[in-house]
């Protein structure tokens, strides 16, 4: 009887372990199975080679949302002006991006932290160029929820600088100005005289702001907007970047 019991102990012991050992290796074979996400969305920039000019300026952000805004500026051509695109994006594989656009699509691959422009069949450019389709992460491209704000508030146009930090609104009707140091000015908004496609000139009492449709790079963070921005204001020049609110 003793044996007996021995015997049904034994047999119960070696089954529990056949079963964690079972156990163990599903949990294995899971934890191989399951790819590794890689973290792509940012805003990237680079230069990229141009068949027919020096260089083609070029700025894209992934938004979390799997919408992306694209920005291109041909050097040398086009007077500066800068191609605005948004669209949607897909994730690939582990590292491989597709941005849908109107006419085309565009691959890149996410390595290191950075973005390699991949041709059109999403597969790596070789040779001695390679090197020229990275784009780096730059901060300060998801500016949407501040620029939805504006928006809601009745902004038309907003701009921006550094040096002192300036912020410039227009809205139907006013011109508003501040800079960091809590001066402010408001006037209403005059005829824009020039008002061209690539030039907009409001001259009010105290303020003139000039909107020139050329792209434009804050000078801190580097960030590509696509309108250039001087407001004059007692003999004071502030320089920077702005854009059209939808």
């Amino acid at each position: 009887m003793r044996t007996l019991i021995l015997l049904s102990f034994l047999l119960a012991t070696m089954a529990a372990c056949n079963n964690n050992t079972s156990g163990n290796q599903a949990g294995s074979i899971t934890r191989k199975t399951t790819p590794a996400t890689t973290h792509i969305t940012g805003t990237y920039q680079g230069t990229l080679p141009c068949a027919d000019c020096p260089g083609m300026d070029f700025q894209v952000s992934l938004y979390d949302d799997h919408t992306f805004s694209e920005l291109v500026s041909y050097q040398g051509r086009g007077q500066g002006i800068a191609e605005v695109e948004n669209g949607t994006w897909k994730q690939v594989n582990d590292s491989t991006i597709l941005l849908e656009k109107k006419k085309d699509t565009s691959y890149f691959l996410a390595s290191e932290g950075r973005l390699l422009l991949l041709d059109t069949q999403g597969k790596r450019i070789e040779g001695v160029l390679a090197s020229n389709y990275i784009l780096k992460p730059i901060e300060g491209g998801d500016r949407r929820p501040m620029l939805a704000k504006k928006e809601k508030a009745g902004v038309k146009f907003t701009a921006s600088g550094n040096e002192p930090f300036w912020d410039l609104e227009i809205d139907d009707k006013n011109i508003h100005f501040r800079t960091v140091n809590g001066d402010s000015l408001q006037a209403t908004l005059p005829t824009a005289q020039p008002n061209t496609d690539s030039l907009k000139v409001f001259t009010a009492p105290n303020i003139t702001v000039s909107i020139r449709n050329t792209v434009c790079s804050d000078d801190m963070s580097g960030l590509m907007r696509p309108i250039t921005v001087q407001v004059q204001i007692k003999g004071k020049t502030y320089s920077g970047c702005g854009e059209y609110l939808k």
